[in-house]
């Protein structure tokens, strides 16, 4: 299973760039109920924060189009929530306190990678690789 960040999804909804917008749906049409792309929490979360904030979609809409997206097969999203590595994750040193969790929690639910648009994290976040 394959984890995918923040950033997959916003390209996904938004297709603001073409060429990561084709390579998500790339990522996407790869996967199946057997082998889904996993998102957790997190990643959902600040999903909707960027629609409503930074791309100023109204609240119900913005919901609804992430809805839509986690309601398919290639989509997995866990079931139960562990948390276990709080001590780990404020030791970080990468500047972006999410990325280190979303990484972890989808290594735990048993993710092989975390892929992303984010040089930073996949240079520095173990366990995130850069979608090019």
């Amino acid at each position: 299973m394959i984890g995918i960040d923040t950033n997959i999804i916003v390209r996904l909804l938004t297709r603001d760039d073409p060429v990561q917008f084709d390579a998500a749906v790339s990522l996407v049409k790869a996967s199946s109920a057997a082998a889904p792309l996993f998102v957790n929490p997190m990643v959902i979360a600040e999903t909707v924060w960027v629609l409503e904030k930074a791309y100023k979609v109204d609240p119900p809409v913005a919901r609804q189009q992430v809805a839509g997206l986690l309601d398919t097969v290639e989509i997995k999203v866990p079931e139960t929530l562990r948390v276990e590595n709080w001590g780990q994750w404020f030791m970080s040193s990468h500047p972006g306190f999410s990325d280190v969790i979303i990484a972890d929690i989808n290594r735990a639910n048993g993710c092989e990678k975390t892929m992303t648009f984010d040089r930073k994290a996949a240079n520095s976040v173990p366990g995130m690789e850069l979608l090019a």
